[in-house]
């Protein structure tokens, strides 16, 4: 499959390659094609919506002693997980100006997103997913055109959490520990863009949205057999970007005086672009003898389990892009993104853990677009990507010796890997766009020496990084 991936882009930034090469042969710049007369829209109205997405979690956790709630493991950790959202809801939205709405919704999540819950004394670890979500909130929009729209929205909302089945992590043995069922509560906060269809005909709308969501903790009892082992401390965080269609049912409501007519947008030219965001990680991690040791490299905790960390990014970035038809345009990109993805990197044998972040990466590939209205942009991106990660000073977990520094490290270290992600770009003004975009970045597994005064294991890390960023783009009308 990565090898058919990687064809396709191959294809992909050959075919843009070829449109540069082109332009650069023609004397004649490239085609600004005349765009359909504006409509006046009605953002007014009540609306289904549904959808679907991906999405990635992070929960902080210690452990407590069930019998006399002082802790064991004090240091905080952070364990992730990661996977597939579906999402549907309601709403209502009234146009209350000419560029502003304001709505309430209610919308229901479904899906499948797995980690680690761990309690690390007795070395046991299980999975536990997010299986559904529910929310209220309200939102508030603002049209940077007549038919298209950029938001914020925000509320309550409640996750209910499956528990765990307990194994051994030496040799994934199972046990019979279990974790209950939880429902954890708390806010969210989030945004993203809103368009028109005209191809599926009126009160037809297409969104994008990202929303991080904050849960209260709450302590989740290791037991078998009503004997309880340990309390876990765990507060989860959870990042979800979603695509959705949005059908209105009733489009009736204020339509406000019809807009101007639309100018031409030149798509295609040079571009540099920069902007800010918000991004989270997963690591599957194992640990296995250390280089020489007999049996080096044979696991010694083999149960997979997930690390996370979270944080934010800024990025920067050129590009070129080519319209090929009125509604298709094709690109190639470089970006370098500057962050502070914060986590966790754990050697569970000698209770060891430390603080680990992303401190930056740069990728490489190609776009393929398509033009929802003459202003309105929806694309798709893949290529290469290269990730930096920092070195990790160990301390102890474990009491009375927890946060105690361990004399122990790992080095900093560069994976490479792959990236999939799209996002929708609307022009603002002459030679100015404004680009809204996730990314999801899937790396190769490397292998850390914990090195220092206490021998310990070698720790795998194979991480998955999730992006959102909104950019504002420049054409520099180059190239065309």
């Amino acid at each position: 499959m990565r090898g058919k991936f990687f064809a396709l882009l191959a294809g992909a930034l050959s075919l843009g390659a070829m449109q540069v090469a082109s332009a650069a042969d023609m004397p004649a710049k490239a085609p600004v094609f005349k765009p359909a007369l504006a409509v006046a829209t009605s953002w007014t109205g009540l609306y289904v919506n549904g959808g679907v997405g991906s999405g990635i979690w992070t929960a902080d956790t210690t452990t407590q002693s069930a019998a006399t709630g002082a802790c064991v493991l004090c240091t905080t950790q952070t364990q992730g997980g990661k996977g597939w959202v579906g999402v549907v809801g309601i709403g209502y939205d009234y146009q209350f100006l000419p560029s502003f709405l304001a709505g309430v919704f209610g919308d229901y999540n479904f899906g499948n997103l797995k980690g680690t819950v761990q309690d690390q004394v007795p070395f046991f670890a299980g999975d536990t997913k997010e299986k559904s979500a529910w929310s209220v909130g309200a939102r508030l929009g603002w049209l940077v055109t007549p038919s298209s729209m950029v938001y914020v929205n925000g509320g309550y909302t409640a996750a209910s959490f499956t528990g765990a089945n307990m194994v051994t992590t030496f040799a994934s043995a199972p046990t019979t520990f279990t974790t209950a069922d939880t429902t954890f509560r708390g806010w969210f906060i989030g945004g993203g863009t809103e368009t028109t269809v005209p191809i599926l005909g009126a009160g037809w709308f297409w969104r994008n949205e990202y929303r991080y969501a904050s849960y209260r903790n709450q302590t989740l009892t290791d037991s078998s057999g009503g004997v309880a082992m340990d309390s876990i401390n765990f507060k989860p965080t959870v990042h979800t970007i979603t695509s959705q269609i949005v059908y209105k049912l009733n489009t009736g409501g204020p339509v406000f005086n019809a807009p101007a007519p639309v100018a031409p947008v030149n798509w295609t030219g040079l571009y540099v672009n920069g902007g800010v965001g918000y991004g989270a990680w997963a690591a599957d991690t194992t640990t296995q003898l250390p280089s020489g040791f007999p049996g080096a490299g044979t696991c010694i905790l083999c149960t997979n389990e997930v690390q996370g960390g979270k944080g934010w990014l800024g990025v920067v970035g050129i590009g070129y892009d080519h319209l090929l038809t009125p509604k298709i345009l094709v690109g190639l990109l470089a970006n370098y993104d500057l962050s502070s993805l914060k986590g966790t990197l754990q050697d569970q044998l000698p209770f060891f853990a430390g603080d680990i972040k992303q401190t930056s990466a740069w990728s490489i590939g190609g776009r393929a677009g398509w033009l929802v209205t003459p202003q309105v942009l929806t694309y798709a991106n893949a290529g290469f990507t290269s990730a930096r990660f920092s070195g990790t000073n160990m301390v102890f977990t474990v009491t009375p010796f927890s946060g105690t520094a361990s004399g122990n490290t790992t080095p900093a270290f560069t994976t490479n890997g792959w990236f999939l992600g799209g996002g929708m770009e609307v022009a603002v003004g002459s030679g100015w766009f404004w680009r809204n975009e996730y990314r999801y970045a899937r790396y190769k597994n490397q292998t850390l020496a914990d090195t220092g005064p206490v021998i310990a294991a070698d720790i795998n890390f194979k991480p998955a990084v999730q992006t959102i960023t909104t950019q504002a783009v420049y054409k520099l009308n180059w190239m065309q």
